[in-house]
């Protein structure tokens, strides 16, 4: 008899979770709580134990998609300009060795929109044009490409690949697209490399169009929040099962997404929050939220269970002086969600970072320019050499 009963409840919760909504309580997983009147001022030392600051040089290219790191090596993804996507390896000191790949490893018109290290010592890549995944040697040398095939029906710019969650298994995801009817349809679907369709999850039907989704890899499963019930949920092979609950408290109405595309303004406004992006490592859940009018970001640490609210930086590991912290960088957050286990990573323009330098000495007096020179001459370095086509990357050191 209790076995029965055990496979019955077992039973239930399956068919629960295949639907989507409304599985679990949030006392059963871990609790992130976002809370913008709680949010307060970050103090780095908190956080960080110090900084290191480079920059990449001897290529061009307009942006840094992603930066993967190495013992003796930097692996960059970049964008030239729309579409136009490659893959950089450089020296310890930020020194161009070599592309990797080349536009005939993919279709013409590829998009190489997420690199990562493979578990056997190997680069993966994905290209979403016509969806394939790329594999190198750390060497730069082509050891594989497979297309991954879409046989729903839908069109690629409705339907996109977000990678692989296990041997053969592939994760997509239905985009959001104003004005379309997907009251038939799933969200997320799990289909083989040839497209043969293995799981469905959280239907649409009845709900409101989506809004901004957030997925970020974490060892080998992909973690994504889900708007509709604030669950972060993690894909790995054909199970999915939720990982944290995101409490956004009195916060909790959605964003009318159709409203948005109207009026933005009357949209935040009568929403809670919202806009959640979410990225983890091993200590700490980490990401940012819009409510009202601006951003706010939040720290979850995983030994205590405590989540922290951000809402402005003070930075006392590179800038100890007395001064309005806003003049550099005047943003820190832009790049919150790009870090490992070991670093937080910020990129700057060759000229931002010029200017934010700028801005930083106009405020300060002569004695107090001097006393930064001496104790930031890495940031100094790169300042006077002012290569128009090094990318500069500030890195803090987790705690």
């Amino acid at each position: 008899m209790m076995n029965i009963r055990l496979l019955f409840f077992c039973f239930v919760c399956f068919f629960l979770l295949e639907r989507g909504y409304g599985q679990v309580k949030s006392s059963d997983v871990p609790v992130i709580r976002l809370c913008p009147e709680e949010a307060q001022t970050l103090k780095m030392s908190e956080l960080f134990t110090g900084y290191r600051v480079m920059s990449l040089k001897g290529c061009s290219y307009t942006w840094v998609k992603n930066i993967l790191e190495l013992d003796d090596r930097f692996i960059a993804l970049f964008e030239i300009s729309l579409g136009n996507n490659y893959i950089a390896e450089f020296d310890k000191s930020g020194n161009f060795k070599r592309k990797i790949g080349s536009n005939d490893d993919c279709d013409k018109y590829h998009y190489v929109h997420d690199i990562f290290f493979e578990s056997n010592g190997t680069l993966g890549a994905y290209a979403s044009s016509n969806p394939e995944y790329l594999n190198y040697s750390l060497e730069g040398k082509l050891n594989y490409r497979r297309a991954i095939k879409n046989t729903t029906g839908i069109w690629d710019e409705d339907f996109a690949l977000k990678g692989r969650v296990g041997n053969d298994l592939y994760l997509w995801c239905r985009r959001y697209r104003q004005g379309k009817n997907y009251s038939e349809s799933y969200w997320l679907k799990v289909m083989t490399t040839d497209g043969r369709l293995v799981r469905q999850f959280f239907p649409l039907k009845g709900l409101k169009n989506r809004g901004k989704d957030s997925f970020y890899r974490y060892g080998s499963a992909i973690r994504l929040y889900n708007v509709y019930d604030s669950y972060i949920y993690s894909v790995e092979g054909d199970q999915i099962r939720p990982s944290y609950y995101v409490d956004k408290g009195q916060h909790s109405v959605l964003l009318d997404f159709e409203l948005w595309f109207k009026d933005e303004e009357k949209a935040n406004r009568e929403a809670g929050v919202h806009h959640i992006t979410v990225n983890e490592n091993r200590k700490y859940v980490m990401g940012s939220y819009f409510f009202k009018e601006r951003y706010y970001y939040f720290v979850h640490d995983k030994s205590n269970g405590k989540t922290c609210n951000y809402v402005s930086i003070d930075d006392d590991i590179l800038f100890s002086l007395s001064f309005p912290i806003k003049y550099f960088p005047s943003v820190y957050f832009d790049s919150w969600n790009n870090f490992d286990d070991h670093y937080i990573y910020f990129y700057y323009r060759p000229r931002d970072f010029t200017r934010k330098v700028d801005r930083l000495k106009e405020h300060l007096s002569p004695s107090g320019w001097d006393e930064f020179c001496r104790k930031h001459p890495d940031i100094i370095k790169i300042y006077q050499e002012n290569d128009r086509d090094a990318f500069v990357i500030i890195s803090y050191k987790f705690r």
